[in-house]
């Protein structure tokens, strides 16, 4: 009897342990996202005893670092910040009563904006605490030794995922590789873009030789193989080395553990389903937050479903998917264009994916007329409505309606179609163009969402299919977080990011809503700045071209 009280008072000052390890974790302040717990601390000296103790450490390094954008401080800070993140690229105007994506598409962000700060710290913080697992594992005791080594590679994938998200924001940043002293964090220069790109790539190679190609259901959102290959892919891409992106997006292909979302019944629209509680489990994710979108509808919804409308998709988001012909909207000249602006779903003649993007004024949802132009309780440009005549419906699933900031859908932080269009562009780019498997990719992706073949007496050379592709890829990945790299990969700020943030036309005055004015300036937008907080705690850090 004494044994087991003792037992169990042993069991509940491990649970407390844990609770105190996380809050700890979660402290914030302008220098501790890189130093080492106080050694005599309770982490050091109790904590690294069982599985379970590593385990649940790695687990809150997972919900951190696997949401989107990595952050945790305020509420737009869910797993659904890289939706709202669309907000900066063309893709949809932001507005909302906290947080300050809306500075940087006006051009009038600083270096003291607290989201780059956010943004920086928690992925040095997640940086520090997979450094901290690295340098303690060992003592944990695991029966089985591949057990523990498998811990050790997700540890070393997360931190190399971290480093890789610093760097696709801000560029070359700090290689951190253990956990390290104040006076250390107040020294550290900057890496270069070849040594940062050689450290990812080494780590995540470290990783995929180690982790499985798959787990079981409830461990599905564990970095596995694939997802190494899939992060290897987009370094890749990032820094235009083409021939390492083909690589690893060929290593993914073969592993054959992931494809496309089917229904499994024709008429279920399977791109619709793939972003709802119907598909909850598919083939397609290669990496996810577990109910990373649990407050899609309340962020996103209409107004007048208790939604905040939060982000509102452009005119040239929506004008930038074709009918169901596969014919664009310039080429069908500029009074069909008119026509479709006013009315984007005209005759039900555009890609199904708009649909499943979009939401639009006359459209009825969860029985709800949306019209934002007749002072209904969705008025365009009020407070947590739609400032563009336009919702993002993307991850919005009805079922959520009266749990609106409580619902238990996953976020896909990356997919399968993500890569097929990353090894299309990167052989298109690399002078590949013909290549079978570029036609095979693109009319895959777009057979699954019901529209044809590309017409490849249009498409016909490299110019024409890197058009083809940079639409694809932006209609397929509408709002997901991806749109914001590729204008800085493709260098097209100047062109989409610059002038009029134009919405739905306004049937008064026949004219499309302006939103705002927006400015992008090439000689620094296309990194975000190393936050001010960082410059002035560290003497070695050099600020990025023009902040």
């Amino acid at each position: 009897m004494l044994d087991f009280k003792m037992r169990t008072m042993k069991n509940r000052f491990r649970k407390v342990l844990s609770v105190i390890l996380m809050a700890m974790m979660l402290i914030s302040c302008s220098e501790d996202y890189l130093i080492r717990d106080n050694p005599t601390a309770t982490t050091d000296d109790k904590w690294w005893k069982l599985e379970s103790d590593l385990r649940s450490y790695l687990e809150l390094i997972y919900n951190n670092s696997i949401s989107p954008g990595a952050l945790i401080t305020g509420v737009t800070f869910q797993a659904n910040c890289r939706m709202q993140m669309s907000g900066v690229t063309d893709e949809s105007v932001f507005r909302a009563n906290f947080g300050s994506w809306h500075d940087f598409p006006l051009g009038s962000a600083t270096t003291s904006n607290a989201y780059l700060a956010d943004l920086y710290s928690q992925n040095y913080r997640d940086i520090r605490n997979t450094s901290r697992i690295l340098e303690n594992y060992t003592r944990v005791y695991i029966e089985d030794a591949a057990v523990k080594e498998r811990y050790a590679a997700e540890a070393r994938a997360l931190r190399a995922y971290a480093h890789l998200k610093l760097f696709q924001f801000f560029g070359p940043v700090p290689i951190i590789t253990r956990s390290i002293s104040v006076e250390e964090a107040r020294n550290t220069p900057r890496n270069t873009e070849e040594e940062v790109v050689r450290f990812i790539s080494s780590q995540l190679d470290s990783a995929a030789a180690v982790l499985p190609a798959s787990y079981p259901t409830s461990d599905a959102y564990r970095i596995s193989k694939g997802a190494c290959y899939a992060m290897q892919v987009q370094l890749y891409l990032t820094v235009k080395n083409y021939i390492k992106t083909i690589e690893y997006a060929r290593k993914l292909i073969d592993l054959n553990t992931y494809d496309l979302h089917y229904a499994t019944s024709a008429t279920v629209n399977s791109y619709e389903q793939l972003f709802s509680y119907n598909a909850l489990e598919n083939k397609e994710r290669i990496l996810f937050r577990r109910t990373g979108n649990s407050g899609a509808f309340f962020r996103f919804g209409p107004k007048s479903l208790a939604g905040q409308a939060t982000n509102s998709p452009t005119a040239v988001m929506v004008n930038s998917y074709e009918t169901r012909q596969g014919k664009t909207l310039q080429e069908l000249g500029n009074d069909s264009l008119q026509i479709y602006w006013k009315n984007p779903l005209y005759k039900n003649n555009r890609d199904p994916r708009l649909s499943v993007s979009v939401l639009f004024p006359g459209q009825t949802f969860v029985n709800r007329l949306l019209d934002p132009f007749s002072g209904t309780a969705d008025p365009i440009g009020a407070a947590q409505s739609t400032q563009t005549g336009f919702w993002i419906r993307k991850y919005v699933d009805a079922a959520d309606v009266s749990r609106a900031n409580s619902g238990t859908l996953n976020f896909m932080v990356i997919r399968y179609a993500e890569v097929l269009l990353s090894y299309v562009e990167a052989l298109v780019e690399s002078g590949q163009w013909q290549h079978a498997d570029v036609k095979l990719y693109l009319n895959k992706i777009r057979n699954r969402a019901k529209m044809p073949d590309y017409d490849e007496t249009v498409y016909n050379n490299q110019e024409k299919l890197r058009e083809l592709y940079r639409r694809e890829r932006k209609v397929e990945l509408a709002f997901e977080g991806q749109r914001l790299f590729d204008i800085r990969r493709w260098r097209i700020g100047e062109q989409v990011l610059n002038g009029p943030a134009q919405g739905a036309i306004n049937p008064v005055t026949n004219q499309p809503v302006v939103v705002e004015t927006r400015v992008f300036d090439p000689r620094r937008d296309y990194l975000w700045p190393i936050p001010l907080v960082e410059m002035n705690g560290n003497s070695a850090m050099k600020q990025n071209p023009g902040w």
